[in-house]
């Protein structure tokens, strides 16, 4: 019986899931340089997918989708600067993060998903690293709730978790 061949969504799961797992055990993870500057990027979307593509040890063959998210502020109580939304997917399979500012202006990483009591995607954990993105995978304890999870102005009206 032939093997079916691992496609690239499922090495880059296979590889975050390794990061979590060697995160658990205490193995010092990989110095991989630092991260790309957002201000010499030819475009502030394209400067925060380079940063998500390196925290996310995304190879540089793979694509990903960028553009504005139309329901999120890129930094808190901005009116006009919109976060932005980045799209992994291959096949029917996705993954979809948004990048904003939270204080002290540190660009975090926070992964769209489902509320547990509404149903609505909204920002669920903060993913900013290759072994978060592999503790999510994995459902483990202790995963960091996003900034806006409970702020989000995508939550349903009769969510109960929303605050003010």
């Amino acid at each position: 019986m032939r093997e079916a061949a691992i496609t690239s969504m499922e090495a880059i799961e296979a590889a975050a899931r390794q990061a979590a797992l060697d995160r658990a055990e205490g193995v010092p993870a990989t110095d991989h340089g630092s991260e790309p500057s957002i201000l010499s990027a030819p475009s502030e979307h394209a400067g925060i997918e380079a940063v998500l593509r390196h925290r996310l040890r995304l190879p540089g063959d793979i694509r990903l989708g960028t553009y504005e998210d139309l329901n999120h502020a890129l930094f808190p109580g901005a009116q006009l600067f919109r976060a932005t939304r980045i799209q992994l997917s291959q096949g029917r399979r996705a993954y979809f993060f948004i990048g904003t500012y939270e204080a002290p202006w540190r660009l975090t990483f926070s992964l769209i998903a489902p509320c547990p009591d509404c149903g609505a995607p909204v920002p669920s954990v903060t993913i900013n690293t290759q072994a978060d993105f592999g503790d999510w995978l994995m459902d483990r304890e202790g995963i960091t709730e996003a900034p806006s999870f409970r702020t989000s102005p995508v939550h349903r009206l009769d969510c109960s978790i929303v605050t003010g």
